[in-house]
């Protein structure tokens, strides 16, 4: 199930953002992420489910993990490559 509500969904952003200030990668190409881009840039931050919700993936913060909004679009399980409303872009 995707995030809950909008408060979980941010709270779970700023977690796994303090993982990247901290220097962990993007999970899924492990080069850095930006912090100070903004969405739409390809190279922005968004979080990345383990799992992903359409199958059966949780929000705990266990399997949540950092990714830039290309890697994690072309992960996509979506029709069109498009990461849902819970991907969790900032900003």
């Amino acid at each position: 199930m995707p995030f809950a509500t909008s408060t979980i969904r941010e709270r779970a952003r700023r977690r796994v953002a303090v993982r990247v200030r901290a220097g962990e990668p993007c999970a899924l190409c492990r080069e850095p992420i930006d912090l100070s881009l903004r969405y739409p840039d390809p190279l922005s931050f968004t979080v990345d489910h383990v799992v992903p919700t359409s199958r059966g993936g949780t929000d705990d913060y266990e399997q949540l993990r950092p990714s830039h909004f290309r890697c994690n679009r072309t992960r996509s399980d979506g029709p069109d490559g498009t990461v849902g409303r819970n991907s969790g872009v900032l900003g």
